[in-house]
C-alpha cells in the first residue's frame, strides 16, 4: 500500500534528547503502520543542526530540511514548507513538545483510510505523562491536526505575514478554514505532551493579534509562501 501520512515536525533549538524521543517513538510504530508514514524534520535555523543529533533512523522513511534564512518565529513558514514538500495524501502538523505513540499512529492510519475522500480535519487532545496536574493535561491542542494536503492548501496554508512575531498562526489558519473543511475534535485520541519540547522564545502576541484583527476585518490573507531559503539535507 502507498504511504498515507507525512509527519511534519518543526525543530528549533530543543535539546537532543527531545528530538531523539521523537525518533524512538517513530521507531516503535508497528512495522505495518510505520511503512505507511513518511517523516519530515524541518530545522528552522537551529544552533545545533538536526543532522548532528539524530541517529537510529535507518528503518524510517525520514527526510531532513534545513531553513537557512533566519526569521524570528517562522512557524507558518516551516509548516508551509512541510506541506509543500509533502508527497502523501495526508499530513500531520507536529510540534517538538507533542508526540505520537504507536497506539495513536494506528488510529491515525485508520482515520486517513476512512476519510480519504472527505474534507475532514482531525484535532486532538493532550495528556502530559510527566504531570497530570499540568494546565494542558486533557486539553485540546490548538495546532496539531491530521489534514489532507489538498485541504491544507485549499484553506490557504499558514499566513507568513505573521512571521517575525509570535502568536496567532493557529487562530488565523482555523479562521480561514471556516466553510472549507469539517473540523472534528477527537477527544478520545491523546497526543503526548512534554514540556521540555517547548521552544524558548518571546511569547508576546500583541503585534500579531492586531495584525490578525486587521486581516480578519479586511479579509486580507497572504498567499506569498515560503519566503526564505532552504535546503534538503537528507
Amino acid at each position: 500500500m502507498n504511504k498515507l501520512i507525512t509527519i511534519n515536525l518543526s525543530y528549533y533549538n530543543q535539546e537532543s534528547n527531545v528530538l531523539m524521543r521523537h525518533i524512538n517513538y517513530w521507531n516503535n510504530f508497528p512495522d505495518n503502520i510505520k511503512s505507511l508514514f513518511t517523516f519530515y524534520i524541518i530545522d528552522d535555523c537551529s544552533q545545533t543542526p538536526v543532522e548532528q543529533i539524530i541517529n537510529n533512523y535507518e528503518l524510517l522513511d525520514i527526510h531532513i530540511y534545513k531553513i537557512t534564512t533566519d526569521l524570528y518565529c517562522n512557524i507558518g513558514g516551516v509548516r508551509n514548507l512541510g506541506a509543500n514538500e509533502c508527497k502523501t495524501p495526508w499530513l500531520i502538523i507536529l510540534d517538538m513538545d507533542t508526540y505520537i505513540n504507536n497506539k495513536i499512529a494506528i488510529k491515525l492510519i485508520d482515520l486517513a483510510k476512512d476519510n480519504l475522500l472527505l474534507n475532514n480535519v482531525f484535532k486532538f487532545n493532550r495528556i502530559v505523562p510527566e504531570n497530570n496536574n499540568h494546565k494542558n493535561h486533557l486539553k485540546p491542542h490548538p495546532a496539531i491536526c491530521l489534514i489532507r494536503k489538498k485541504d491544507y492548501w485549499n484553506i490557504g496554508g499558514c499566513d507568513e505575514d505573521l512571521v517575525g512575531h509570535y502568536g496567532y498562526t493557529d487562530p488565523t489558519f482555523w479562521h480561514k478554514a471556516k466553510g472549507k473543511v469539517h473540523i472534528i475534535q477527537m477527544n478520545d485520541i491523546y497526543i503526548e505532551y512534554y514540556t521540555d519540547g517547548e521552544a524558548n522564545i518571546n511569547r508576546d502576541i500583541s503585534h500579531n493579534k492586531k495584525l490578525f484583527e486587521y486581516k480578519r476585518i479586511h479579509n486580507d490573507w497572504s498567499k506569498d509562501y515560503i519566503r526564505f531559503q532552504w535546503i534538503k539535507v537528507l
